[in-house]
C-alpha cells in the first residue's frame, strides 16, 4: 500500500497503474468475450476522461476507470487536510475531487458533490490556480445541467471516438513518462504540466522522492519528440538538478542516461 503522502494531489508523479486492483470476475456465467469486452471498456472510459479533462491528474483516471471515486475521495482529502502542503497544493486536492465527480464519463458521476468541492476551493483558496480553474468547471457543471438530453456514462462511450492525436502509449513517448506527462506532450499544455511539477518542487511539505519524480518528468517532457515545445537546454538543467540535489536518488542512473544522450545530441 501506497503511503498516504504519495497518494497527494502529486500522486500523479508516479505510475499507480500497478496499484490498482483488477476487478473480480462476480458474475460466474461471465464468459471470455465478455471479459475483453470490459477491459476495453475500462481502457476507453480512462481514455475519454482524459480527452475531456485535461486537468485530471493520473491517480484520478484511474480512479475513474476503476470506479474508485470515493477511494480517491478519501486520498485526496488526506493531502488537503496536511497543513504542512502549501495552499496551491492543498487547493489542487480538493479540485481532483471536483474534476472525478463531474466527468461525463464516470460512472459515478455526481455533480452537485464536484460543485460543493469546487467552491471549497473558491471560499478557501481564492487566490490558487486551481481557484481559478474550479470557477471555470462551475460554468460548465451548470451548463450541462440545462441541457435537454442527459446522457449516461456509458450510452457517451458508446459513441465515443478516440481523438488519433492522443494515443497514450505511443511507442516515441518514453516509458518512464506519466500519464500527465504524455497528455500535456500531446496536447502541447507542457508548460502547465511544468507548472504542476514545479509545485511539488518549491513545496517544503512534498517529500524528496516526489520532487526527484518531478525532475525526471520535467527532463522527460522536454526531450520528447513529440513535444512541439521541446527544449534540450531546459531538459538539460532539470536533469542536473536532479543527480546533483538527490545524488543517491533511485532514478540517478535513468537520468544520468538521458542527460548523456541530450548532451551528445548537441555535440557537432
Amino acid at each position: 500500500m501506497l503511503s498516504a503522502r504519495l497518494i497527494l494531489p502529486l500522486a500523479c508523479l508516479s505510475l499507480l497503474s500497478a496499484c490498482s486492483p483488477t476487478t473480480p470476475l462476480f458474475i460466474a456465467q461471465i464468459t471470455t468475450n465478455e471479459v475483453v469486452e470490459y477491459k476495453t471498456l475500462k481502457s476507453n472510459r480512462m481514455t475519454a476522461a482524459v480527452e475531456e479533462e485535461g486537468d485530471l491528474l493520473t491517480y484520478s483516471a484511474l480512479a475513474i476507470r476503476d470506479a474508485k471515486s470515493e477511494k480517491a475521495e478519501t486520498l485526496y482529502l488526506i493531502g488537503y487536510r496536511d497543513e504542512k502542503l502549501s495552499a496551491e497544493v492543498r487547493a489542487i486536492s480538493l479540485y481532483q475531487i471536483g474534476l472525478v465527480y463531474m466527468n461525463r464519463f464516470n460512472d459515478q458521476r455526481d455533480d452537485s458533490k464536484a460543485l460543493n468541492y469546487f467552491y471549497q476551493v473558491l471560499n478557501e483558496f481564492p487566490a490558487t490556480r486551481a481557484a481559478e480553474r474550479a470557477e471555470a468547471r462551475i460554468v460548465t457543471t451548470r451548463q450541462r445541467a440545462n441541457e435537454p438530453v442527459q446522457k449516461t456514462s456509458r450510452e457517451l462511450l458508446a459513441h465515443w471516438k478516440p481523438n488519433q492525436n492522443l494515443d497514450l502509449y505511443q511507442a516515441s513517448l518514453d516509458p518512464d513518462m506519466t500519464l500527465l506527462s504524455r497528455r500535456a506532450v500531446l496536447k502541447n499544455r507542457v508548460a502547465e504540466a511544468e507548472e504542476l511539477y514545479l509545485l511539488a518542487l518549491s513545496d517544503a511539505g512534498v517529500p524528496a522522492d516526489i520532487k526527484e519524480k518531478a525532475l525526471y518528468q520535467l527532463g522527460l517532457m522536454y526531450l520528447a519528440p513529440d513535444n512541439p515545445s521541446a527544449n534540450r537546454d531546459k531538459a538539460i538543467g532539470y536533469l542536473r538538478r536532479l543527480l546533483v540535489q538527490y545524488p543517491d536518488s533511485a532514478l540517478g542512473n535513468k537520468a544520468a542516461r538521458h542527460l548523456d544522450q541530450a548532451l551528445n545530441r548537441g555535440m557537432p
